[in-house]
C-alpha cells in the first residue's frame, strides 16, 4: 500500500481507502465534521468527495466506483492513473484541514448521506 494522506491506496484493484475509525483519523475528522454538522462516516466522506470532484474534475467521479461504509471511506478506480489523479486532487484538499473545512462549509448538504 502507498500512503496519501489521510487515504491509503492499493495496487491491486486500484483501490482508496480512508479508516476513519483509525486512531490517527478518527479525533481530527470526526470533530470537523461534527462541527458542521455531519457524522463523518465514509458515506458523508463519499458525498463531499464526489462533490469536489463535480468541481474540479468531473470526467475523473465518472472513472470511480464508490463502495463507503460507515466506518470507512472506499473506491476503486479504473486505472492506476486514475488512482493518481483522486490522489493528487483530493490527497491536499483532505490533508489540510482549512481546505476541507472550505469545501465542507460550500457542500450541499441534502447530497451527503451521513
Amino acid at each position: 500500500m502507498t500512503e496519501c494522506y489521510p487515504f491509503l491506496t492499493k495496487k491491486t484493484g486500484n483501490s482508496i481507502v480512508a479508516n476513519l475509525e483509525s486512531s490517527d483519523l478518527y479525533p481530527s475528522y470526526y470533530h470537523l465534521f461534527k462541527a458542521n454538522g455531519y457524522e463523518g462516516n465514509g458515506y458523508c466522506w463519499e458525498g463531499h468527495v464526489i462533490q469536489i470532484l463535480e468541481k474540479l474534475d468531473p470526467e475523473l467521479h465518472k472513472q470511480i466506483e464508490f463502495d463507503s461504509e460507515t466506518e470507512r471511506f472506499y473506491c476503486t478506480c479504473d486505472s492506476s492513473e486514475i488512482q493518481e489523479r483522486f490522489i493528487k486532487t483530493l490527497a491536499p484538499i483532505f490533508s489540510e484541514m482549512d481546505k476541507l473545512q472550505s469545501w465542507i462549509s460550500i457542500a450541499d448538504r441534502s447530497r451527503i448521506d451521513d
